[in-house]
């Protein structure tokens, strides 16, 4: 057993009484005393044992009323802690906030129960205690979530201070004189800027620190572009080893590549997506059967071709977590090269994908399903709206008045339909007009069978070549947008069915 496995065993034991270090070291250590400190030590800075009585004794921190965890803040000045060890959050009033900021990890303090001032509506209007609210006091902050911030540096009579951006950080950061930052240009007064936080150490003083860079000025968007990336920890750029493995795997699909796939190219595949997405990652098939029925393939990008376990691409994107779409924009877990390049399933372009397979008899029902990787060609890269009225509208030449999305807008507009013969629009038609009888069917059976409908009301930001709002649109959960989901859904349920089978662990 490893010392700190040895430590938390022993403090975790009933009998226990808080020990000095020393003391503990002679029951539980068997290595150096070196080793048992550092051992100590990164216990604490983790939050998985507590110092008491000033340092003197130590304890697990639910032997002395303590928690650990994150702390999230409200606009009010209000805060819960998220525990560590999963148990409910705990609320903190904005008094016992203590020198923490959003997001930081704490050490807090239980309040009795008495002491809690949590009240809610009771009968007849009246306020009634809430006995059953948990709340804390931050007394130390483990780890800080950041050490720099943007804001507006303004001024106020003798001092300058920065408003946070964050509007959770409810005190702004007082900073020296800007004209002695030595930073050129010289920041200036509702100047977006970065704040470089000091340690602060007591409530009663608004927190300090100086500014590290000038944005520009607040409120023009591509300032508010830079703040963002700040705020966030998000980058444009990848390292030079990452692009550079990008560079060397993001080569067109070549007939090396597509040895041993069932080639779908031959295939109507079509991709269907918002206008402004930047990249596309799924894609649809129909086939028509002679029996009466008809096989469709849900197709998914194969990353997995190009990123491999461990690769300088793989420890990238682990690293990011996922892509981040802000307003007219996205940053991508992988480069460029691979997310809006080889994995995107452009129209006219051959690409790898990982495909389920989906025969449905005449009534709609599943007959058989397999799965494949496999290379496609995608014939047209259809937005929403355009979908929508290939379901509804049988004049060809309504549905070609709608324009293609502006290139500034998306990653690919696709070939405008206004350039499509009529053979290829009637095409277009008649599967998405099929698929849209079986996806409607599979809707109808999955509500039946007890699934939510969680269609809430969404707006749309979309912005001009200068990055200001162009217009907002209110985004309708239509059919169009149902036939890709219900399929995707299919695809995603006929995985783990078939992993269940083989009884292979999967995240569901």
């Amino acid at each position: 057993m490893e010392l700190k496995d040895k430590i938390l065993e022993f403090l975790a034991r009933p009998d226990y009484v808080p020990l000095r270090p020393a003391e503990l070291s002679q029951i539980v250590a068997s290595g150096s005393d070196n080793e048992f400190q550092k051992t100590l030590q990164s216990l604490i800075e983790d939050g998985e044992i507590v110092e008491i009585r000033d340092g003197k004794r130590i304890c697990l921190p639910r032997d002395a009323d303590l928690v650990v965890g994150r702390i999230h803040f409200r606009q009010s000045g209000t805060a819960i802690i998220f525990p560590e060890d999963g148990s409910d959050v705990i609320s903190v009033p904005a008094e016992e906030t203590g020198v923490a900021f959003h997001g930081d990890t704490v050490v807090a303090r239980l309040i009795p129960q008495q002491n809690v001032r949590r009240f809610r509506l009771g009968p007849r209007g009246r306020a009634v205690r809430d006995e059953k609210e948990r709340a804390a006091r931050v007394i130390k902050i483990l780890k800080r979530a950041r050490t720099l911030l943007t804001g507006t540096l303004a001024r106020e009579k003798q001092y300058f201070h920065v408003i946070p951006d964050d509007p959770r950080i409810v005190r702004n950061i007082l900073v020296p004189d800007p004209a002695t930052s030595g930073i050129n240009p010289t920041p200036k007064i509702n100047d977006k800027v970065v704040v470089e936080l000091d340690e602060w150490k007591q409530k009663h003083l608004n927190p300090e620190g100086r500014i590290t860079a000038v944005l520009g000025r607040s409120h023009e968007p591509k300032t508010e572009h830079a703040a963002l990336f700040v705020q966030y920890g998000l980058a444009a750029d990848f390292p030079e080893a990452v692009e550079m493995e990008a560079q060397r795997v993001g080569v067109p699909v070549s007939d090396e590549k597509c040895v041993g796939r069932l080639d779908l190219r031959e295939m109507s595949v079509f991709t269907i997506d918002p206008d402004d997405a930047k990249d596309f990652d799924d894609a649809l098939h129909l086939e028509r059967l002679e029996n009466g029925g008809a096989r469709i393939g849900i197709h998914i990008a194969d990353v997995s071709s190009y990123v491999l376990p461990k690769s300088n691409l793989d420890v990238e994107a682990e690293r990011r977590g996922n892509s981040t779409y802000l307003v007219g924009e996205v940053v991508p877990m992988l480069p460029h090269t691979l997310s809006s390049g080889v994995c995107s399933l452009k129209e006219d372009e051959d690409r790898l994908t990982k495909s389920v397979l989906v025969t449905f008899t005449g009534n709609g029902e599943i007959e058989k399903v397999e799965f494949a990787n496999t290379v496609i060609r995608s014939i047209k890269r259809l937005t929403y709206k355009q979908a929508k009225l290939f379901l509804d509208e049988d004049d060809f030449d309504k549905i070609r008045a709608v324009p293609p999305p502006p290139s500034h807008q998306t990653g690919f507009s696709g070939e405008p339909l206004k350039n499509l013969s009529n053979v290829k629009m009637r095409l277009l038609q008649s599967h998405i007009r099929q698929m849209w009888t079986i996806a409607r069917r599979l809707r109808q059976k999955r509500m039946k069978n007890g699934s939510l409908d969680l269609d809430m009301p969404e707006s749309k930001i979309y912005i001009d070549p200068q990055g200001y709002p162009d217009r907002i649109e209110r985004i309708t959960h239509d059919e169009s947008h149902q036939l890709v989901e219900e399929f995707m859904l299919l695809a995603n349920q006929e995985v783990a069915r078939a992993f269940n089978r083989q009884h292979i662990a999967a995240i569901h």
